[in-house]
């Protein structure tokens, strides 16, 4: 996980000195060649640096959703958890029997038990994980647009506006900032109303506006990237973002179905509909495109052998061209930055 090959080329010299030291400790005639595979690599370079970064391989429970990040180091998925419950009033049942009492004496039980809760009176989020200022506020654009989105699909519901809730993003030490978990908070919070999960093969970025809108993330390529590493089958991605994933290669989006959507709406029906939430009749987006590349698209082609007698014959340059120096215009590239 890093830009260069500096880290590879020092662990090949350390199987090497390795190598070379148990030739030279054993006799001549018992040498015998030595081969590096993955049952004897931990003996020759040690642990792994890197472990997977999924936390839950076997399926996600409701409140939880898998994001995609960019860091200094390539990209990593990144979990959102938010847990909550509506909390419970002490006197509830005191109430109740006062209210009954009074019904049977004075008929007045129905104005007591009645009485109407103020909406939202409990309410509270509490958002931990090393969050920037950046990251902070799309957490209260989540909550806000959440608490919306939920009256349209299951009107009833009034978790989001009575709970005490908690979202948290694990390793805590790191810090963590940029607009791009928008999406990723509203999907955790949704869920986590509805009791019903995601998909678990399902992960998403995006920065996400009060209305519902999807904007435009940094660092595609590195969270294409994270995605095949941790073997998620389907990311969502802004829709101003398809030039961005289509100028990879293909063999670094092998294997990944690629949504690219510009409104919350398909978001939700992409991630909740095979879990048995409600669906919304129709989406105020713009039609969704997918990419599907095919895993076999991850085995690079092989060189094309170059023969001298297949090679065309190209006339001389003129004795003109050839007097002075020729400069061959080379294309630039524009590397998108990350999400700081």
């Amino acid at each position: 996980r890093e830009a260069g090959v500096r880290e590879l080329r020092k662990l090949l010299e350390k199987i090497a000195r390795k190598v070379a030291l148990s030739l030279v400790r054993e006799d001549a005639e018992k040498r015998e060649r030595t081969v590096i595979s993955l049952e004897n690599l931990r003996k020759y370079v040690g642990q792994p640096p890197h472990t997977s970064d999924h936390l839950f391989p076997n399926g996600m429970p409701p409140g939880v959703v898998m994001g995609l990040a960019w860091t200094s180091m390539g990209g990593k998925t990144l979990f959102v958890e938010a847990r909550g419950r509506v909390a419970h009033h002490r006197d509830t049942s005191r109430k109740t029997e006062s209210a009954a009492t009074g019904d049977a004496e004075h008929g007045e039980g129905d104005a007591a038990v009645s009485s109407p809760k103020r909406p939202g009176s409990g309410a509270r989020l509490k958002v931990t994980g090393k969050l920037g200022k950046v990251m902070g506020e799309s957490s209260e654009i989540a909550l806000t647009y959440a608490r919306m989105f939920l009256r349209e699909v299951e009107p009833p519901n009034d978790f989001l506006d009575e709970a005490s809730m908690h979202m948290n993003m694990p390793e805590g030490a790191t810090p963590k900032d940029g607009p791009s978990a928008g999406v990723t908070m509203t999907s955790a919070l949704i869920s986590l109303a509805l009791d019903r999960p995601v998909r678990r093969d399902l992960a998403m970025t995006g920065e996400l506006t009060l209305t519902g809108k999807v904007l435009r993330v940094g660092g595609i390529k590195e969270k294409a990237i994270a995605a095949r590493r941790e073997q998620v089958g389907m990311i969502v991605l802004p829709m101003s973002n398809q030039a961005d994933y289509l100028e990879l290669k293909p063999h670094l989006r092998a294997g990944l179905t690629a949504h690219f959507v510009d409104h919350y709406d398909d978001i939700y029906r992409l991630a909740f509909e095979d879990s048995g939430a409600p669906m919304l009749s129709n989406s105020r987006g713009s039609e969704v495109v997918t990419i599907v590349t095919p895993a076999e698209e991850a085995q690079l082609p092989p060189p094309a052998a170059s023969s001298p007698a297949a090679a065309p014959s190209t006339p001389p340059l003129p004795a003109a061209a050839c007097s002075g120096p020729r400069t061959v215009a080379e294309p630039r590239f524009l590397e998108l930055g990350g999400d700081q």
